[in-house]
């Protein structure tokens, strides 16, 4: 039996060509295919054909080669193997619904973006068409020289310039921006820093989170001290990173992150001195301003707290778009800060900082009004791309008018089509269902197998795991804001011969960790498809789909990631209707037995000859990449290049290679190479020095970035060093 392995990693560098992940993706056509041209092509449900429409069912069973969980929900963060009403052990049948369907819209080419619809929008796509959100102050790359003009950082004074401050409200269900009085030119919000911040009466005020504990007052001079070395010039690398490491150790020591600490908004007064420098702090009404001070998320070695002066009323309204709100809220489930429920997106708990306001209230925001409204509730606020995601598909495959296979095998609902002029919405019922695949025998749980793992990980904001990309210099990466990047397609996990057992941080991503307990490989289920009215091509398009080719699995349920979930299909029968039987004669013995790979050659056949012009389907890019990723087993020795990257490593902006170039030996050219032991005796040297030298930098700009989170000091710093 399987037992869960540690992950095998050797951290990837700057000489690494790829990126790793235990996913990849499978290519969208050039073009969508469709099966019918209008609706009422469609075949009717009541309708019998005699041998041209076939119905009937397929048997067949899921064998699990690897431990196994598909859950019934995750409560009270555990996750425990799906049960029926009868209290057997069951795949559910709309999970293997939902495997089928996304195998066969890859092997028919099918549209599952759609067509626009009466507001120009694409509202049935089984594409979500989200405009992300980002934020990249230091990345080295195009997106962060993006982020840094935009906001236009000044590092010096710790501000973003050309960003406001305001208050957003919510009124008749929609929102706007009042912004906040200009009190001091040039300056739209205050920073207090967080030993002044007590000094000056936040201690005595309701409601303040400090970040750190009071005794970090005692190290004020001391720290100072430490910051002015790791600033000054004429310092060695060597004095400045001491100094940064003893600032991180120091905050540490004192830090509240785990020990009450969170994010806060409270109503205050302020005072100022002639510069624009907060003096002193205290209740509403008790000094010359009025405001509210804030402090978002902790940080190890943000010291900050910000102070927005009262709204303005004098000042214009920024109304804010559908578009707007959607795209804030479709970040903050992208970013676990919150969940969607029946359309509504609630806070996770202790995020509700970042919650928009509800309906009648009002919240302290930062916001800038270039390239578009972006806002948020911290001063490095993420930005919006101007671009959503669908802006990344191809004309030839979105806007299909016709209906694809998997539409009209799957049905769909107020899809619109254009009628005449105008567009009509339509609906079509499914022409199968899915029965529960029914443990057989007894199913024994996995108890050595039981682990924790996280459920979050990298989402299509990551550009460059998720777009194509056509270069793999990081300054170089199509992100959502060029004009011709692609999405990559659809998301396909690897399979796996091996438990992984990932490593998690203690007291690190509490809220995402979940412990499942899944049933032993070898468990098997049996299931069935029944199907009404199918043309002989669709049937074998739902049985390829089922079945894949030869030395394919299927990978199901939670835990893809880490190996669990691999299954076999096996044994699939297919029963057809006598319909001569069914309605002359009393039995109910009226099904023949079919061979369901006739049906599946015929589908082949049939879409190579009609809808690619003789060119043999299984030689088109999407179907390669889904047979090759369906059919490779990853063994124990391979799996640090099929595994999650920790943080970073993944701020390194690596391209995921494509599954093709994965089949070539994508990671076995490029990663971990050692260019300095492979150099000529007389080049060695300077290759390694020059890599010590690469790595200090490197090791210099993680605590200071942790320390001060001054990116353009640390840019400097890196200039001056290379000048050397």
């Amino acid at each position: 039996m399987m037992k869960p392995i540690p992950v095998k990693k050797i951290k990837l560098t700057d000489e690494s060509m790829y990126s790793v992940a235990p996913y990849n993706f499978v290519s969208f056509p050039e073009i969508s295919i469709s099966r019918y041209n209008r609706p009422e092509e469609l075949p009717p449900h009541n309708s019998y054909k005699g041998n041209e429409l076939l119905s009937g069912y397929i048997e067949y069973t899921l064998r699990a080669k690897t431990p196994i969980i598909v859950s019934d929900g995750v409560k009270k963060n555990e996750a425990y193997f799906f049960k029926n009403s009868d209290g057997e052990y069951a795949i559910p049948g709309n999970s293997i619904r939902g495997m089928v369907r996304t195998n066969a819209q890859i092997l028919s080419f099918s549209n599952i973006v759609g067509n626009k619809d009466e507001k120009n929008k694409y509202g049935s796509s089984y594409v979500e068409d989200s405009r992300f959100l980002y934020r990249d102050m230091a990345g080295g790359n195009s997106l962060s020289k993006r982020y840094n003009r935009i906001l236009s950082i000044d590092p010096n004074k710790r501000i973003a310039k050309d960003l406001k401050a305001g208050y957003i409200h919510k009124e008749n269900r929609k929102y706007y921006i009042q912004p906040a009085m200009d009190i001091k030119e040039g300056i739209p919000y205050f920073r207090v820093d967080e030993i002044e911040l007590r000094k000056i009466g936040g201690n005595r005020i309701k409601g303040i989170e400090f970040l750190y504990d009071e005794g970090l007052k005692d190290y004020e001079q001391e720290l100072r001290k430490l910051n002015k070395i790791a600033r000054d010039k004429a310092k060695s690398w060597m004095e400045k990173s001491k100094a940064a490491k003893e600032i991180q150790r120091i905050l540490k020591d004192h830090s509240r992150e785990n020990k009450g600490f969170k994010p806060y908004q409270v109503r205050i007064s302020f005072d100022l001195n002639e510069k624009g420098k907060v003096i002193k702090v205290g209740n509403a009404g008790e000094c010359n301003y009025e405001g509210y001070i804030l402090s978002g998320g902790f940080i190890l070695g943000k010291r900050s707290h910000y102070i927005i002066p009262m709204e303005d009323d004098n000042q214009h309204r920024i109304n804010l778009s559908e578009d707007d709100i959607m795209a804030y809220e479709d970040d903050m489930v992208s970013t676990n800060k919150a969940d969607k429920k029946n359309g509504i997106v609630v806070p996770e708990k202790g995020y509700e900082y970042y919650a928009l306001p509800k309906e009648g209230e009002s919240k302290p925001i930062f916001y800038i009004n270039k390239n578009g409204h972006h806002f948020g509730f911290t001063p490095y606020l993420r930005l919006s791309y101007t671009k959503s995601v669908l802006d990344g598909v191809r004309e030839g495959y979105k806007n299909n008018t016709g209906i694809s296979y998997s539409d009209s095998i799957f049905g769909f609902s107020n899809k619109v089509y254009k009628v005449g002029k105008n567009l009509k919405k339509f609906s079509y019922k499914s022409r199968v269902s899915f029965s529960d695949a029914v443990v057989i025998g007894k199913a024994e749980e996995d108890n050595e197998s039981i682990i924790d793992i996280v459920l979050a990980q990298p989402k299509p904001t990551s550009y460059n795991l998720y777009l194509k990309q056509d270069d793999t210099d990081k300054k170089n990466l199509k992100t959502y804001e060029d004009d011709d990047f692609n999405i990559r397609g659809y998301k396909e996990y690897w399979l796996k011969n091996y438990i992984e057992n990932p490593e998690i941080e203690k007291d690190k991503l509490v809220n995402m960790k979940k412990k499942i307990h899944p049933l032993k490989e070898g468990t098997e289920f049996k299931g069935r498809i029944y199907f009404t009215n199918l043309y002989e091509d669709e049937l074998g398009l739902l049985g390829w789909s089922l079945k894949l080719n030869d030395g394919c699995y299927q990978n199901i349920g939670l835990a893809k990631p880490y190996g669990f979930g691999r299954i076999e299909v096996v044994d699939v029968r297919v029963k057809i209707e006598d319909l001569q039987k069914k309605y002359t004669s009393f039995s109910f013995d009226y099904y023949k037995d079919d061979d369901i790979n006739k049906y599946i050659s015929l589908y082949k056949e049939f879409f190579s000859k009609n809808k690619l012009k003789g060119k043999n389907i299984e030689e088109t890019t999407p179907v390669k990449e889904l047979m090759y990723i369906k059919s490779v087993v990853i063994e124990e020795d391979e799996r640090n290049n099929y595994r999650y990257m920790d943080l970073d490593e993944f701020k390194l902006k690596k391209v995921l290679p494509t599954i093709i170039q994965c089949k070539n030996g994508a990671y076995s050219k490029s990663h971990n190479k050692d260019r300095a032991s492979k150099a000529p005796n007389n080049e060695r040297k300077e290759v390694t020095n020059k890599k010590v030298k690469k790595n200090s930098i490197n090791a210099f700009n993680k605590s200071y970035k942790n320390g001060f989170g001054n990116a353009a000091k640390i840019e400097a710093f890196n200039k001056a060093l290379k000048g050397k």
